[in-house]
């Protein structure tokens, strides 16, 4: 593993990891990296990564990453190694890890599909060029602009904030509004009807009268149901008078 610390500009640094197991890719990316970090004025601090298995190493340790720049397949002999779609599935999974953008860069276009449930934030298709890096880490930046909304409301009479990009979903209980995220709830009096002109919660879906679900947490969905990431999995019905409104608004993502 090794990593550099590029230029300092205005946004905040963001950590990238490369993971490929070809020393040219590598370095191919580490050099785009520096040169995007100079001529655009960002911070960037980055390490790479030869497997899968020291990149996880990195996340065990409490180390993680802004941005992954993920391989798929590794040229091992061993059947036991990961790949880089079973990475990506331990990442959203079992460490309910949702906030790396991951990216997959790869000459293997048929993987696409097994990567749905990942939700990885884009795909590069090798070979590389400076120029789609540029693009990527310039619709990153917008995004992260974005995701900075917050959610206010009061609790016990006191004013409260939390990043919507962290909300799962919002539960209506009697007179109260639970809030969800991956790892905690929060609740207050109100209306789950209030929230629904809400500018800062354009990304989500009512799809019962109880429940608003941020729609970038649905990894699946039926006409009767949406299935959240995470651990645990949380499955939230679908009122049978929203599924045509459900299904039109996710498969126009």
């Amino acid at each position: 593993m090794f990593g550099i610390m590029a230029y300092k500009g205005g946004d905040r640094m963001i950590r990238v990891a490369i993971c490929d197991d070809d020393k040219h890719m590598q370095e191919s990316l580490s050099k785009y990296l520096l040169d995007y970090s100079i001529q655009c004025d960002r911070e960037i601090d980055h390490a790479e990564f030869d497997t899968c298995e020291e990149l996880m190493d990195e996340y065990l340790k409490g180390n993680s990453f802004d941005v992954i720049l993920l391989d798929i397949e590794f040229k091992n002999n061993d059947e036991k190694q990961m790949n880089g779609i079973e990475l990506g599935k331990r990442l959203r999974g079992l460490y309910a890890n949702d906030n790396t953008a991951i990216v997959y860069v790869t000459s293997y276009g048929e993987y696409a599909i097994d990567s749905i449930k990942i939700r990885p934030y884009d795909y590069i298709k090798k070979p590389i060029t400076y120029r789609r890096i540029v693009d990527f880490f310039e619709t990153y930046y917008l995004d992260q602009a974005k995701r900075k909304k917050v959610f206010e409301y009061t609790a016990h009479k006191v004013k409260n904030s939390i990043i919507v990009s962290n909300i799962c979903y919002f539960e209506s209980q009697g007179r109260t509004i639970v809030i969800h995220t991956i790892t905690n709830q929060y609740t207050f009096y109100g209306k789950l009807s209030n929230l629904l002109d809400n500018e800062s919660l354009s990304d989500f879906i009512s799809i019962h009268k109880s429940y608003l679900v941020n729609k970038n947490y649905i990894e699946r969905f039926t006409s009767h149901s949406v299935v959240l990431i995470g651990i645990d999995r949380v499955e939230l019905p679908i009122s049978p008078n929203k599924k045509m409104e459900v299904s039109e608004q996710l498969l126009k993502e």
